[in-house]
């Protein structure tokens, strides 16, 4: 986690994600890119006889952009409270998500921290946050902060599975967590039964395998029911002070992801609590 990328608009919870960058990045020695991004209005003409042809001068709008997004970068790092340490802006333009993935690859970014406000409703459904579009898509680690929290605060991870044993790349990130944070790992498994025909008692045996499988140290081992994986791990999660929640999600796209729907996109959007993703491949 040495190179943290936090897409920026400057807005509190922006400025929310940009503190807890700092913190981590001064943890663990890394730097911060602070990524704005400007979509530049597209001219259109016809060229046809009698229709009007309006033709906008980008090069004044993105001057007086360079000038506003320096300005509130410095406000930004002083809001900080403490040396911002290694930090840098990046100033791009083009379409928000396209350019934080360009970004992720040029820059060799190992993780992103995003603001959000969350999204609900039809919004949710159909539009989404940016976070969300990137939480889905992201080839790097994903962590979603909805308000003002700090690294210290850190005490516990919330890690719901479903007890795969093809998920080494996963539990290193998740190991790497644990490390940063000197934190407690508590395996979350949600048991939909009578409809799974496993009891709660099975499945923490399995937790704990899963657990040794892995060489997981400092853990705890839970089981929660809910109507659907993404109630069971809510429930759960309110219920741990000082946490994150760290989940691989398979990354829904197009279809699929109105039919299936995405439960790291739902924990996302109705927890308060950092939320970690982590797209399996």
């Amino acid at each position: 986690m040495k190179r943290i990328l936090v897409p920026c608009d400057f807005s509190a919870a922006a400025n929310h994600a940009f503190q807890f960058a700092v913190e981590m990045a001064a943890a663990c020695g890394g730097h911060v890119l602070v990524l704005k991004v400007m979509q530049v209005p597209t001219i259109f003409g016809n060229g046809m006889p009698g229709q009007p042809f309006a033709a906008i001068d980008p090069i004044p709008m993105i001057d007086e952009w360079i000038a506003y997004s320096e300005k509130e970068f410095e406000k930004m790092k002083r809001k900080t409270g403490r040396a911002a340490g290694s930090v840098e802006l990046l100033l791009e333009t083009g379409y928000v998500n396209d350019v934080i993935r360009d970004v992720i690859t040029r820059e060799k970014v190992d993780l992103v921290i995003m603001g959000t406000d969350g999204a609900s409703g039809f919004k949710e459904i159909f539009i989404g946050s940016h976070t969300e579009k990137i939480v889905r898509a992201s080839v790097v680690p994903v962590m979603a902060v909805h308000g003002p929290f700090h690294l210290e605060w850190v005490k516990n991870i919330v890690f719901p599975t479903s007890m795969e044993l093809d998920q080494k790349p996963l539990i290193e990130q998740i190991k790497a967590l644990q490390s940063l944070f000197s934190a407690v790992i508590h395996l979350l498994y949600v048991n939909g039964f009578p409809f799974s025909l496993e009891s709660d008692e099975e499945a923490e045996r399995k937790l704990e395998d899963y657990a040794l499988f892995y060489g997981l140290k400092d853990y705890t081992v839970h089981v929660s029911r809910g109507l659907n994986v993404q109630e069971g791990i809510l429930k759960y999660a309110r219920r741990i002070p000082n946490s994150i929640i760290a989940m691989g999600t398979h990354g829904h796209k197009g279809l699929a992801h109105f039919t299936e729907g995405s439960v790291a996109e739902d924990v996302v959007n109705h927890l308060s609590e950092p939320v970690w993703t982590y797209v399996l491949q």
